[in-house]
């Protein structure tokens, strides 16, 4: 009965548990300044591909029947218009800003694309099903909508420069119209979308600048002023070499501050501004960047925002939380919070460090990189095939180096984007590592771990510190004497060695782990170069990367050698010359005598093909034992 009493009656737990899902007004979980309105901007997605899709594709078929292609292949389909090939990009010569700029703003694009879940939104039902299947047409999309920015450069004329200028300035001026419109997206973080947008704004500005130069260029020089600034290029090199190298008698006294700063920029930009780099290596380098900045970016609006909500909602709930699960807390519970705070501030400062320093080192090693390229491809060019591939090796262009230079560009912007990733966990981990265990528990006392570690186990450093003194002093007094050393004592030596074996054990164990640790963050640090291989000399042909690099590097030699370049503009005369006027004669001294008559054309001739078949590096396997200074060429001296 008394049971019965004391039981709650049926209707009054109905009611408690009723009131357990009364619908009352739930606060947001995400705060009101926080939340991002959807935005509508006056040019939608849809209406600005409508646009550009369409001027691109009317500029493209007014390219092509402004060239027509008879110009270019006469044999092919009878001379019809056709597609225009976007640029000459074995020849490396010509504005270099151009393609550089198209190539920057079709990676940003297409990166873009493939994490930005709002890129696709131009196209219908883009987000059901079918939505990876839009990405890969969307691989192809971009680079058509792109395609005349590159194709207007390579008419070489005023209409082409025109269309240019008109297409850029509509991409530009639409692209900043919307992103101020709509600053702010809800993905990732509010203002990813514009920033990861800022390298396209930068590559369009660059080539609405561009453009105009060029046609104020064309309209102001005559139209062989082009032609004679890169034929001039190509006979200043040959020139050079021809050049008799001045003996230096004397060298000036150099400080300190300044033979550091030389060698600093010798290691970043190469002091042989005579030799050109390839235009291919240029775009590597500037698509590269561009890459990562993207990861950079994406690393940073993934972490730090996050982790500022946390160190914002941290208060003292959350410390009870952690005394419940028996975590050793302050009884202190602001102070508690206040030491909590600081933790995670300082994991931020680490981040944020770590990010800097990776990308510093990225683009050092993306700059070492390009020196490096010259001195391989110079190197090269003077037939030192062993120097910079360490055993013979014939330079002939064959079909996996067409393809490594076709691929080029895209696998070193995905190599720096792994590299730099790699780069920023590892930094990231070492930050946290020398702070939390050793900047903070000598400035605070807290996280006492390596000091503990240290007070327990030092008799077992100072042993292994005695035992490499003695070793090293013992060798270096006792067991080598001479005038040319020679080892002496050998039965304290060998006593030595039997006795010191288990020491040197644990120091085994100890050089094992610097190794690891020294090969690791050799690797992490020049992982994003191609053109160094991450292996030892006997296996360098396993490393994809560094042999991706060598046959882009064999097929930049064997298609864009300046001296080849350099003879054949001498054998063609210019069209604005007469054709009979000898361009060889600029390359002789001139001493007053008169260089007419057959005979003397015939030998220049003679002279300057002999030279250039010497210069050729596709024939060094083709010839005898017995050449010019027993198979060096010359200019190699």
């Amino acid at each position: 009965m008394s049971s019965l009493e004391g039981s709650p009656e049926p209707g009054q737990d109905d009611q408690n548990y009723d009131d357990w899902y009364i619908d009352d007004s739930q606060e947001p979980t995400v705060p009101p300044h926080e939340i991002i309105l959807p935005c509508f901007p006056t040019l939608s997605d849809g209406l600005y591909h409508l646009i550009l899709a369409s001027v691109s594709l009317c500029t493209l078929l007014f390219l092509c029947f402004l060239i027509r292609r008879q110009k270019l292949c006469t044999s092919f389909c009878w001379g019809v218009p056709g597609v225009l090939s976007p640029l000459n990009l074995l020849e490396g010569s010509g504005n270099n800003w151009v393609p550089c700029a198209a190539f920057g703003l079709l990676f940003s694009s297409i990166f873009r694309m493939l994490l930005d879940p709002t890129a696709l939104n131009f196209i219908p039902y883009s987000d059901g099903a079918h939505k990876e299947f839009w990405k890969i047409l969307a691989l192809f999309y971009y680079p058509a909508l792109y395609y005349p920015l590159l194709a207007s450069y390579s008419v070489q004329r005023i209409p082409g420069y025109i269309v240019g200028t008109i297409l850029s300035w509509m991409h530009c001026g639409a692209l900043i119209w919307q992103k101020v419109e709509c600053p702010q997206t809800p993905q990732f973080y509010s203002y990813y979308s514009l920033l990861a947008t800022v390298p396209q704004i930068c590559c369009l500005i660059l080539l609405s600048i561009i453009y105009p130069t060029l046609l104020l260029q064309k309209l102001r020089q005559p139209s062989h002023s082009k032609q004679m600034s890169e034929r001039n290029y190509y006979l200043k090199y040959l020139k050079k070499l021809l050049r008799r190298k001045a003996s230096k008698t004397s060298k000036d006294s150099v400080s300190i501050g300044s033979q550091v700063s030389l060698n600093l920029c010798s290691y970043l930009c190469s002091s042989n501004i005579g030799f050109r780099l390839s235009q291919r290596s240029l775009m590597a380098a500037t698509v590269s960047v561009l890459s990562a900045y993207q990861v950079a970016l994406l690393l940073l609006v993934g972490f730090l925002p996050t982790v500022k909500k946390i160190r914002s909602s941290i208060d003292a709930e959350f410390i009870l939380m952690l005394a419940g699960f028996g975590v050793p807390v302050d009884e202190d519970k602001a102070k508690a919070v206040d030491y909590i705070v600081y933790y995670i501030w300082t994991v931020e400062v680490c981040y944020i460090a770590a990010m800097v320093l990776s990308c510093a080192v990225t683009v050092t090693m993306l700059l070492r990189s390009l020196v490096k390229h010259r001195w391989a491809l110079q190197s090269l060019c003077a037939g030192k095939v062993t120097q910079v591939f360490l055993k013979p090796r014939s330079l002939h262009p064959s079909p996996p180096a067409l393809a490594s230079w076709m691929s080029h560009i895209s696998y070193q912007a995905a190599v720096t984007c792994i590299g730099l990733i790699l780069q920023h966990v590892i930094l990231f981990l070492v930050h946290l590592i020398v702070t939390f265990l050793i900047i903070i528990p000598i400035a605070y006392g807290k996280f006492q771990i390596v000091l503990p570690i240290l007070e327990r186990t030092w008799p077992f450093w100072l042993l292994l510190l005695l035992v490499t003194i003695v070793q090293h002093l013992s060798t270096r007094f006792i067991f080598l004497q001479g005038s040319p050393w020679q080892t002496t004592n050998r039965r304290v030596l060998f006593l030595f060695t039997y006795i010191f074996l288990p020491v040197n054990i644990l120091r085994g164990g100890l050089l094992a782990i610097a190794r690891l640790v020294i090969s690791l963050t050799f690797n992490v640090i020049h992982f994003c170069r191609l053109d160094l291989s991450l292996l030892q000399h006997s296996v360098q042909s396993w490393d994809p990367g560094y042999r991706n690099y060598c046959n882009f590097l064999l097929l930049e030699v064997t298609e864009c050698h300046p001296l080849v370049t350099a003879f054949c503009l001498l054998l063609k005369p210019p069209c604005w010359k007469k054709p009979d006027l000898e361009e060889g004669i600029h390359l002789m001294p001139a001493d007053g005598r008169s260089a007419k008559g057959a005979r003397s054309h015939l030998a220049r001739a003679r002279w300057g093909l002999a030279y250039t078949l010497i210069h050729n590096p596709s024939l060094v396997s083709h010839r005898g034992s017995r050449t010019i200074n027993g198979g060096s060429p010359p200019c190699s001296k």
